[in-house]
Order: C-alpha cells, then sequence, then structure tokens
C-alpha cells in the first residue's frame, strides 16, 4: 500500500514510519518545508495519514493545523483515496467532568485546542459533502523513547524536574498507541466518518507518576508542587475508550509501571549511547 505521512520528523510519525516499513508498504513523507499538493500529486498515495502539527507557536497554528488540513482535504476531494487518518488530539475537548467521549461537545479554550477542532470539524464536512472516508483518531498523553526533552518523563528521567502540579493525564505507551492504530487501520470500517479516541481510560496524576518514576529509577526528587495554574492542565483528563475497546476490541498491553519502566530502559541505553 502507498501510505504518505505527514509530519515526518515528530515523536508519533517516527514510531508509526518505523512499523509500516517493516509490514512493507511504500511511504512518502512531507514536513514543514515541502509544498505538499505538489508531493501528494507526485506520489499519488492510497491512504493519508496526517500528523503535522503546530504544538507551541500560536501564531503559526491557524497555517499548520487549518490550512495545511485544508490543502490535504482539497487533494482529497480531487483525488479518490481509500482512507484519510487525521491524528487530532484529545485537547479538542476542551475541560469536561467525566471521561471523554468521542460524541461530546468540542470546547476548545486555547488557540491550539481551537485550530484543531477546526480541523476535525473541517474534515467531517469535507467528507460528508465529498464522499471522503475519513477517520479522526484523537490520541490522549502517549509517552515513550524519542519524545521531546520538554515533555514530563523526559524532564524526571534527567533529572532536571523542580516543580510538580497535580494535573491528571489518561497515560499511553507509544507501542500501545501505534499497535492500536494500526489495528484500526486493519479494520474493515463502514462507516464514512469517525473519530477515535485512544487513550487507557485511566487517569494519574503529575505526581503519582513521578513517584512511579522514583521507584523505577531509585531516585528520590525534591520539588515544589505548584497549583494548576495553565489552561490547558485540568483535574480531569481521561478518555472514554469503550468504542477502541468494543469497536476495534483494542485493549492497551501495558500498565502504566511497565510502560514508564521500558521507557526509562531506553533512555538510560540512549544516554549511554550520547556519551560513548
Amino acid at each position: 500500500m502507498k501510505i504518505f505521512i505527514t509530519g515526518k520528523n515528530g515523536f508519533i510519525a517516527q514510531h508509526l514510519l518505523k512499523h509500516l516499513l517493516n509490514d512493507g508498504h511504500t511511504i512518502e513523507t512531507s514536513s514543514k518545508e515541502d509544498d505538499i499538493t505538489l508531493k501528494l500529486n507526485n506520489f499519488s498515495p492510497d491512504v493519508i495519514i496526517h500528523l503535522a502539527a503546530e504544538l507551541y507557536d500560536a501564531n503559526k497554528m491557524v497555517e499548520s493545523n487549518i490550512i495545511l488540513t485544508h490543502n490535504i482535504l482539497e487533494y482529497s476531494r480531487k483525488n479518490p483515496l481509500q482512507k484519510l487518518y487525521l491524528v487530532g488530539s484529545s485537547s479538542e475537548y476542551g475541560r469536561k467532568t467525566a471521561p471523554m467521549k468521542e460524541t461530546d461537545i468540542l470546547e476548545p479554550k486555547t488557540i491550539y485546542e481551537g485550530t484543531k477542532a477546526c480541523a476535525t470539524l473541517l474534515a467531517q464536512a469535507y467528507s460528508y459533502s465529498y464522499n471522503i472516508p475519513v477517520t479522526i483518531i484523537r490520541p490522549f498523553s502517549v509517552y515513550g523513547p524519542g519524545e521531546k526533552s520538554n515533555k514530563f518523563l523526559q524532564i524526571v528521567f534527567s533529572k532536571k524536574l523542580r516543580y510538580v502540579n497535580n494535573a491528571n493525564h489518561d497515560w499511553i505507551y507509544i507501542d500501545d498507541f501505534i499497535d492500536a492504530f494500526i489495528t484500526i487501520m486493519n479494520y474493515k470500517e463502514t462507516t464514512l466518518f469517525n473519530i477515535i479516541n485512544i487513550g487507557n481510560g485511566i487517569q494519574y496524576t503529575n505526581q503519582t507518576i513521578l513517584n512511579i518514576a522514583e521507584n523505577i529509577m531509585n531516585y528520590k526528587f525534591e520539588y515544589i508542587i505548584q497549583d494548576i495554574g495553565k489552561v490547558y492542565d485540568s483535574l480531569n483528563w481521561v478518555s472514554d475508550p469503550t468504542l477502541l475497546n468494543q469497536k476495534y476490541g483494542f485493549y492497551p498491553k501495558y500498565t502504566i509501571e511497565e510502560g514508564i519502566k521500558k521507557y526509562y530502559v531506553e533512555f538510560k541505553k540512549d544516554l549511554i549511547s550520547e556519551q560513548t
């Protein structure tokens, strides 16, 4: 199968690329500098997996998260695909007081959340208007080897942690996320447009994650506990994984302890490799 992946340098993309190449697929990729329409026209994919997104610079989010998605949807309108996968975000839901379901209303409060929600709604409209088979994947807190250095567990493993708030997250190990993604790709879908959460359905505070990491590392941190002050943090951030479990028959393999332990082993290997 010919698969086109955007955001080739991202954390999830790197893991997904490796898996798809091992499965024998023909892959083309793009990054921010590329003319996306030109690359798509030259490659003529069967499937597009749109992973590219701007997470940090609000001034670039409309261009990266909405206009780029629109360009891909326009290509898909003119060039029939087997499937278009758009990787959205659990942040689209905004703040909820219960586990987040795919049918929940979107209540974004940041530019990132709003632009990702806009991309989902645009894709939904294109899907129904032009008969494009679209699946929106909403990851929760994916963690594992290859994360950026500013991510929580990277800071912990590097022993640079100074502050912790008790925001909650639904953590899912990268291997489980990729396995879930492949399971969804292999499913014989009969509906035109779908939204699927990928999470464990269990949330943990940052302090709980830190305590698990401390036990695995055999190291005790001194840190200051802060109040939740950022708009994107929440005391409730957990998926309702019913659809993933029941429709697709997927259940994550790794417990939070197993995932953090595996991640730490890989982190130490990479550290040793960098020092030799």
